[in-house]
This record gives structure tokens, C-alpha cells and sequence, in this order.
């Protein structure tokens, strides 16, 4: 019995050791392999020193994204036909282009497929986007629309005869509306990313320029304007969403404030001669002014402030600053020649001239560029460095 069991043990391992022997045409197969595989990461890595410059988590990101995009010879995407009027208001919403004009509105793919197509009365539309939303609405008039992607999601109008004042949407959705209202100066709603209505705000002693709602949707800031004397003063206040309750409220400026603008860091405030940066107890952190340019164009998100101002009325030679996001001056750039567009998205700038588009990092290093032979008057960053290009009735998308 003991002689069986010990015959059929050394079986058993005899079994498993054939079995672990691997066969010679696998071991070869093998090798080849191994060696394949080497190759391909000495080149990959080859690939990764010669451009290390230029790869980057949002060079996946556009590899994955525009795979199906049709393009030109060059590798950038196919001109596609827009609306050719002069009076066309244009916003870049992640991969897809705003158009919208008096009489209506297109939600418009990078390949140029009209997935919004309707009509509106806008007298004088404005366009605003933040994350995955775009916000249209006629300043002064009563009609809004909200869109998430290439949908729209919501579509508000005011009471009666009175108008809107302004209108913005945060990245979770929330939205800020300011709007005239009976026996006020200005009624100033919040509505959360399911467009119910969270709190209103009556303000009677003086007008609303501008409202926002803070990146955590804790808090709203209202922007008001009113008199000391014979001045025009500028006060910021933020009230909680809560309850309504005001938190701080302080005097910004003695002139008029153009723009507001709230993000994790703070909040920025855009005038005629500069920039400022608020903490969240409106508390300012840094500025920067400039007393002889001409202010021609800016943009405050995604923690840093962009400004071009230029030499000349015309927008011809000029200098971009740049913000970080304590409001400190982080880089300089002089431009020649006739500036045509400058934007900022992500970490990425655009800047269009009648001769060429470059694409910069928020630290003004160059990461692009393109001549501008197709005529475009107007380019929108986007956040994964691609770059939206309007013409006179034609847009298309440029990949670096």
C-alpha cells in the first residue's frame, strides 16, 4: 500500500514538472517579444525628451477627444460654416462653439454639427461660461437660457416689462440672477444647478451692476453702485445662500467696476485701468493699473488674471500681464503688430494677430503656434490648449 501512494506521489511530480517546463518555440516567442518591447520604450522615451516641452496630461486628453474629429492635410480641424453677420457674439463651452445673435442661438460640435439651433430675441445678447455651462441672456430684456454641454437645460424669462441687469453661472450650475423688480433698485435671485430657487435678495439704496455665486455655492456677491456726494462709489457685499444674511460688505472702488469674477481662490474686480484681487473677507491681496494703455481686452478665471492693454486706440502693439492668484504681476509679454484676440482658458493663452496665433502658458512660455493664413478674427481658448478660430463665417478648431 505504501509502495502504491509513494509511485503515485512521484508521478504526481513528474506531472507538475513537465507541466513547468516551458516549450522552446514559447521561450523564443518569448524573447522576441521582451526585445519588441524594449525597442518601443527606448523610443517612446526617445519621444518623451524631444518633446517634454510639449506632452502633457492635456496632450491625452486632445488625443482621446479629436480622434474621430475630421481633419485638414495639416492636422487641424475642417472649417465649418457659421452665421456670417457682423453682430455675432461667440464663446468657446469645452468642445463645442456659442453663437448667438439678435434673432437666435447654435450649441455648435468642434466638426461643425448644430446640435442648438433656435430662434431667441436678443437684443443685446451676452454670452458667460464656467465649467460645462454656457449662460445666455439679453442684457435689458427679459429672455435667459441655460446650457449644460451642447443641451439646453433651462430657459427663464422675467415678469412684465422688466429687464435683466445680469446674469452668471458657476462651475456646479448655480446661477445668479440680477433683474429689476417692483418697489427695489434690483432683485437679485440664486438658483442652484437644478434651477430651484435657493435665496432672493431686494436691494432699495442703490444699483446692481453685477452679481455671482461663490465656487462652493455657499455665498453670493452683489456688485452695487451708488453716490458720496458728487462721486460714484463701487461696494461689494456677499450675503449667505443659507439664509440671506449679509457676511461683509465693503467699498471697492471709487469708479465703475466692468467685470466680477469669484474662484477658489478669491475674488477678481476688472476696471478701466487695472485688475484687483479680493480674498473671500474682501480684504484686497494684490492689484495692477495701468495709467497710459488702452484696456482691450482681459480675462479673470481658472486663478489668474490676463491683461492686454495697448499703446495705441487701434489695439496695435501693446503688453499682456499676467496675475497670479494672490493679484501679484507674474509675467510680462510684448506684443507687436495688430493684436486681433487675446483669451485665457485653463493654463493656456491665445493670442491672435493678424499674422500668426500663438498659444502661450499661464507663465507666458510659448506652447504653439500657427500662422494665421485662413483670416481668423477671433480666437477662444479652451482649456485643454485647443483653440476655437472665428472667421467671416467659418470657424475651426486648431490642435497643437
Amino acid at each position: 500500500m505504501e509502495e502504491k501512494q509513494e509511485n503515485q506521489t512521484v508521478a504526481r511530480k513528474d506531472g507538475e514538472r513537465q507541466k513547468k517546463e516551458t516549450p522552446g518555440w514559447l521561450k523564443v516567442l518569448l524573447r522576441i517579444l521582451a526585445s519588441i518591447l524594449t525597442a518601443l520604450l527606448v523610443a517612446l522615451a526617445v519621444v518623451l525628451v524631444i518633446n517634454r516641452d510639449q506632452l502633457n496630461l492635456d496632450l491625452v486628453k486632445r488625443y482621446l477627444t479629436y480622434q474621430a474629429l475630421e481633419r485638414t492635410e495639416e492636422g487641424q480641424g475642417v472649417e465649418f460654416d457659421l452665421s456670417s453677420e457682423t453682430n455675432n457674439t461667440y464663446a468657446a463651452l469645452s468642445d463645442s462653439l456659442i453663437v448667438c445673435n439678435a434673432n437666435h442661438i447654435w450649441v455648435y460640435s468642434d466638426g461643425g454639427t448644430a446640435y442648438v439651433d433656435m430662434e431667441a430675441a436678443l437684443a443685446q445678447p451676452v454670452v458667460q461660461t464656467a465649467g460645462s455651462y454656457a449662460l445666455v441672456y439679453d442684457a435689458g430684456g427679459g429672455e435667459l437660457y441655460l446650457f449644460s454641454g451642447r443641451m439646453l437645460v433651462w430657459e427663464y424669462e422675467t415678469s412684465g416689462d422688466y429687464g435683466l441687469i445680469s446674469a452668471r453661472v458657476n462651475d456646479q450650475g448655480w446661477v445668479a440672477v440680477a433683474e429689476q423688480a417692483t418697489g427695489y433698485k434690483a432683485a437679485v435671485t440664486v438658483y442652484d444647478a437644478d434651477q430651484n430657487k435657493i435665496v432672493t435678495e431686494n436691494i432699495s439704496s442703490s444699483f446692481v451692476m453685477d452679481a455671482a455665486v461663490s465656487p462652493d455655492n455657499d455665498q453670493v456677491a452683489l456688485l452695487t453702485i451708488g453716490q458720496d456726494g458728487m462721486d460714484f462709489v463701487s461696494t461689494l457685499t456677499l450675503y449667505s445662500c443659507s439664509d440671506g444674511s449679509e457676511i461683509v460688505s465693503a467699498q471697492v472702488s471709487d469708479g465703475v467696476i466692468l467685470d466680477l469674477s469669484w474662484d477658489d481662490s478669491g475674488l477678481w474686480l476688472q476696471e478701466e485701468s487695472g485688475v484687483r484681487r479680493l480674498d473671500d473677507e474682501l480684504e484686497e491681496l494684490g492689484s495692477w493699473t495701468e495709467s497710459s494703455g488702452y484696456l482691450q481686452s482681459y480675462s479673470l478665471r481658472d486663478g489668474y488674471a490676463v491683461e492686454y492693454f495697448s499703446y495705441y486706440r487701434s489695439g496695435a502693439l501693446g503688453e499682456i500681464v499676467v496675475l497670479d492668484d494672490q493679484g501679484a504681476v507674474s509675467g510680462t509679454l510684448e506684443i507687436e503688430g495688430e493684436v486681433l484676440s487675446v483669451t485665457a482658458a485653463g493654463r493656456y493663452i491665445a493670442v491672435l494677430t493678424a499674422g500668426e496665433l500663438t498659444v502661450y502658458t499661464s507663465d507666458l512660455e510659448e506652447y504653439a503656434s500657427m500662422e494665421n493664413s485662413e483670416g481668423a478674427l477671433r480666437a477662444l481658448a479652451r482649456s485643454d490648449g485647443t483653440v476655437m478660430l472665428v472667421g467671416n463665417g467659418t470657424a475651426h478648431v486648431f490642435l497643437p
